[in-house]
């Protein structure tokens, strides 16, 4: 059924299509109230992501490696039976003859075991870093993607509200158009951006699947099943007075995991380098045997015991030993540019993610203090005018449009500054309020 609105009609078809709009926006911001928790997202991250679990595991492996690599070798013990004659097998026969039971023990020159364990403990607490740095990089990926996921939904949500909004003009412009005031090509022209906002939304539909996915990923989930809808964001408080760039490197040069990893990496690697040094020292080996023998007629027949003592001999330290000192050696200066490279890296990275901060949220204050509340407004003046004939259908659109824009600005603007946040809060290890 088709209702056309007569001139004595307007002003109510006016107030009924303001209320809508108002209503319309009022349930939007109800909608966005209660939604996903990131807190709860990130704890169910770290309690179910595979990749952390597996480097949490690779840590607890190094851990079980201390002990072992410090102890020594498990004792032989042998029983041998002694020079019995193949023709009787007699154990009297001869003096010689007994049974003999030996026990032997491998022993590293002293020192060596202790640098074995040592290079075992710092290779653990390399590892324990590179969870750290696992876990923070999973909580940022966690809120990058729950941003991308809100960002994905905030779209459509204003396409929603723009189509609505269009429908309404819509309506009103084909009875506008059956009293004779407007021209077909307008109620045309409104129709065709109607379609074309239904199939932005399909767009939109599609990139929150995909966002979700990415976040059901992260999670843990077996399924690509959309987790649900992002609660509203709030922005995150930043002073930039008393967070400066330099009290950041500071705390940041401080606690880093991955430097602290890095620094790690090179005391294994010196360690390791020392190790290779005392290779050049000999090994020992200990033996104790007791032979136990049968008397005859030349011979009492008492038990003898026996002692060994065996040393290695570094007689191809030229090809051996020493290349493993040149290898050891190798890897600590490789270690020591890693360690560098990672400090360079740190600094660069504190000062691009610093300026892109201080960037984002001076752009989110531009749309907070002017041009967010201005474009709205002029969307609803632009409304009542031409509801009354004094503004083109054109103009009016070209106002929603760009209200609607500055909409999907600002919120990328405020998506932007918070991944800025969650970057520096991986660099930190801690939460930005932490600081404060």
């Amino acid at each position: 059924m088709k209702i056309y609105l007569t001139p004595k009609c307007m002003p109510a078809a006016l107030i009924f299509w303001v209320a809508g709009t108002l209503l319309m926006g009022i349930a939007f911001a109800e909608s966005k109230v209660e939604g996903l928790s990131l807190r709860e997202l990130i704890q169910e991250a770290i309690d179910n992501n595979p990749e952390l679990k597996a480097a949490k595991y690779e840590a607890l492996i190094k851990e079980a490696e201390i002990g072992p690599r410090g102890a020594y070798e498990d004792p032989m013990i042998e029983f041998e039976a002694m020079n019995y004659p193949v023709d009787s097998f007699s154990p009297r026969e001869f003096g010689m003859t007994g049974q003999q039971l030996s026990l032997t023990q491998k022993v590293p020159f002293p020192g060596k075991l202790t640098l074995l364990r040592r290079a075992a403990r710092l290779d653990y607490q390399a590892k324990q870093q590179g969870f750290s740095v696992r876990q923070l990089e999973l909580i940022r990926n966690v809120k990058l993607a729950y941003y991308e996921l809100f960002i994905a939904q905030k779209r459509q949500e204003i396409l929603i509200e723009r189509k609505n909004l269009i429908r309404q003009l819509v309506v009103v412009t084909r009875n506008k158009y059956t009293l004779g005031k407007v021209s077909q090509a307008e109620l045309l022209s409104l129709q065709v951006e109607e379609a074309n906002l239904m199939s932005q939304l399909l767009t939109a539909e599609k990139e929150i699947q995909a966002r979700g996915a990415e976040l059901g990923a992260l999670l843990g989930h077996q399924s690509a099943k959309v987790p649900g809808r992002v609660a509203r964001m709030t922005k995150t408080p930043f002073d930039f007075n008393k967070l400066t760039e330099q009290l950041l490197t500071d705390r940041i040069f401080a606690q880093n995991p991955a430097l602290k990893g890095a620094a790690a990496d090179l005391n294994v690697a010196e360690v390791k380098s020392s190790y290779a040094k005392w290779n050049y020292l000999p090994d020992f080996e200990f033996a104790i045997g007791y032979t136990f023998r049968q008397p005859n007629m030349d011979d009492r027949g008492v038990d003898v015991l026996s002692g060994a003592i065996e040393m290695s001999l570094p007689l191809w330290a030229l090809s051996k030993q020493s290349e493993e000192v040149k290898g050891a050696r190798a890897e600590q200066i490789r270690a020591d540019a890693m360690l560098m490279q990672q400090r360079a890296q740190l600094i660069k990275q504190i000062h691009t993610k610093y300026a892109e901060l201080s960037e984002a949220s001076k752009k989110l204050q531009l749309f907070e203090g002017g041009l967010l509340p201005l474009a709205r407004q002029s969307v609803v003046t632009g409304q009542s005018a031409y509801l009354t004939g004094k503004l083109e259908y054109v103009s009016l659109l070209t106002f929603i449009n760009v209200r609607y824009q500055t909409e999907m600005e600002y919120n990328e603007a405020l998506v932007t500054y918070e991944n800025k946040i969650a970057e520096f809060e991986a660099l930190l290890g801690e939460p930005i309020g932490a600081l404060e």
